[in-house]
């Protein structure tokens, strides 16, 4: 009773699904991005590449290349901390209880999770007092984040390790 149409049938809702809420929107938004707009900011449907001509801007690409440097960063990080975890987890007598540890913080908000760094990195964060109280610890904190209270947040190293924190349980 093998039906050569089977994997058809089960695949073709996933299919629908994506190109109705995929597929098509990814059109429609790169057709529009090849459209002319007039001085009300209307569609025209006429060719242009004024979009694409805008990102020749030398900010544009510096955020562009930083972008991709704190993500390729972030990635090989991820990748180094989790292929670890996963074997030791996979190894370990206690893995329902490893991956309950895993599992809790999607128990919380991503923003939620991203602003409790704000209170942790912040100026007048817990890491900042605590590292005001024991004094000065080295010379090259002094280089990467500025004096005492050090800037520890709107920056890569930030943003790295917040992406990091935030994304490790997916890899």
């Amino acid at each position: 009773m093998n039906n050569k149409y089977t994997g058809i049938k089960y695949s073709l809702p996933m299919t629908i699904w994506l190109s109705l809420f995929f597929v098509i929107p990814s059109l429609i938004v790169t057709v529009i991005s090849f459209m002319k707009k007039d001085v009300f900011g209307r569609l025209v449907p006429k060719f242009s590449l004024e979009a694409y001509t805008s990102l020749n801007n030398p900010n544009f690409i510096k955020v562009i290349i930083n972008t991709v440097e704190i993500s390729i960063v972030s990635t090989i990080i991820i990748v180094l901390l989790a292929i670890p975890v996963a074997l030791f987890i996979a190894r370990s007598k206690n893995k329902s209880l490893l991956l309950f540890l895993v599992i809790i913080p999607f128990w919380t908000n991503f923003l939620i999770r991203v602003y409790a760094w704000i209170s942790i990195l912040g100026k007048n964060g817990f890491l900042n007092k605590m590292l005001i109280e024991l004094g000065n610890i080295s010379p090259i904190f002094k280089t990467i984040f500025g004096g005492a209270p050090y800037n520890f947040m709107y920056n890569k190293y930030a943003i790295i390790f917040i992406t990091v924190y935030c994304y490790l349980a997916y890899a």
